[in-house]
């Protein structure tokens, strides 16, 4: 063999030992893969039939043991699965909602998941879900301010603090977990927060103070319906047609006021509520270019703040031109 054929045979030879090579480490990943996702489907199958087993046989240490591990499982399969079994567990084991506490405070699953869990639990939680008022994560204090709406009391003792929450999301959801209450507690709350630097905000204290105080807080939130939000202008209006005609004399000062917003928003309010004035066809007859801030939103407190659908404004206005 001449030299040429000797440098061809050895290169074919080391050739041949890199695909040997590979072909080992790839099946040896493969074997890996494979116990790895025998093992999470296995404990998928330990996970579902954990709630079955345990009311059959009450053997709830066992499962316990399985169910925490899965909550901490790579697979959101298992996780799900493991939120579920605790969830149907909770009605017969404390343990169960124990680990659905931890499991929300830990980020296991989606918080929506985990409180849904917890709020097919009611009482059972009760005052187990209080520490979570105090998490780092403002998901799970919006969980447990919610969650908190099934328990009056607990309510009223713990969630105002979270009106003054960092999060406006949390404020919101405090307002809406307080108005469930109808007490004084939550229409100071409220009040306390129409001037909230976030619109979501400012339109849950009005709903809040209407839904506690009806016709008693027209007077104050008569500025609501001049207020820089569309939102918030729009929950004024219908809280305000909702308490009903104890607010007409209100109404009626309004359409003096020196903002056009307020006027023609109080005017809308009134022709809701069927009460005929001169002053009522005055507004509610303006110009539409300058209707547009009431319909429309034009009067937008951030660019980003999504505008409502107009298509009757846009009718109004290819009407006016044609």
């Amino acid at each position: 063999m001449d030299r040429a054929g000797t440098v061809v045979l050895g290169t074919a030879l080391v050739g041949v030992c890199w695909a040997i090579m590979i072909l080992v480490i790839l099946g040896g990943r493969l074997r890996r893969s494979g116990r790895e996702q025998s093992c999470e489907v296995g404990d998928w199958a330990l996970l579902e039939a954990a709630p079955v087993r345990a009311q059959a046989t009450g053997a709830a240490a066992d499962d316990r043991e399985v169910l925490m591990h899965g909550l901490r499982s790579s697979e959101s399969e298992v996780r799900t699965a493991s939120v579920n079994a605790l969830g149907r567990l909770g009605h017969r084991h404390e343990w169960a909602i124990d680990g659905l506490i931890e499991a929300l405070a830990d980020g296991c699953d989606a918080p929506v998941r985990v409180a849904a869990a917890l709020d097919e639990l009611a009482p059972r939680p009760g005052t187990r879900l209080l520490p979570l008022l105090r998490h780092p994560s403002a998901a799970v204090r919006f969980s447990a301010v919610r969650l908190l709406a099934r328990y009056p009391a607990l309510a009223l003792r713990h969630v105002p603090d979270a009106t003054r929450d960092a999060s406006p999301q949390i404020r919101a959801a405090a307002l809406e977990t307080l108005r469930e209450t109808t007490s004084g507690e939550a229409l100071r709350c409220a009040l306390e927060r129409l001037e909230d630097p976030h619109p979501l905000v400012r339109a849950h204290a009005i709903r809040t103070a209407g839904a506690t105080a009806g016709a008693r807080c027209a007077v104050l939130l008569v500025p609501a319906l001049g207020d820089r939000s569309w939102w918030v202008r729009d929950a004024a209006r219908e809280t305000l047609t909702a308490a009903g005609p104890g607010v007409a004399d209100a109404m009626l000062a309004a359409l003096q006021d020196h903002d056009v917003d307020v006027r023609g928003g109080a005017a809308l309010v009134l022709q809701e509520l069927g009460v005929a004035h001169e002053h009522t066809v005055e507004e509610l007859h303006r110009p539409v270019e300058t209707m547009l801030t009431l319909v429309e939103g034009g009067r937008r407190e951030d660019p980003s703040e999504p505008r409502r659908p107009t298509p009757l404004v846009r009718s109004v206005v290819a009407l006016e031109s044609a």
